[in-house]
């Protein structure tokens, strides 16, 4: 791999390639294609890089409809009892169940 801080010349080349097609896509203003220079080091760096970036990502946690993670409520379990909560023996549930059939066996062992 290349040393970014110094680059070969064939890369040099690739930069000021890159700089004076960026300065004519905008129509050749007066700066000249030097004052592309910086933008087309990084479009050529990016380029160097490989698909890193490209590559989707799932969430650690799933996301709700308007992008916010929604956490499972069986998670709070694991947080203990933080004293003067409603129930001081701390001998029932105070969270949701994770699953319905977790809510109805709980529900019938204590019937």
């Amino acid at each position: 791999m290349e040393n970014p801080l110094d680059p070969s010349r064939r890369t040099k080349a690739r930069i000021i390639a890159k700089a004076k097609e960026m300065w004519e896509a905008d129509g050749k203003p007066a700066c000249g294609p030097e004052a592309y220079r910086e933008a087309a080091t990084d479009m050529i760096g990016m380029e160097m890089s490989g698909p890193g970036g490209q590559m989707p990502v799932d969430p650690a946690v799933p996301l709700g409809p308007e992008g916010q993670p929604v956490e499972e409520a069986w998670l709070q379990e694991n947080l203990g009892d933080p004293g003067g909560s409603m129930n001081e023996l701390g001998d029932k549930r105070e969270v949701p169940f994770a699953t319905r059939a977790e809510e109805e066996k709980a529900l019938k062992d204590e019937a």
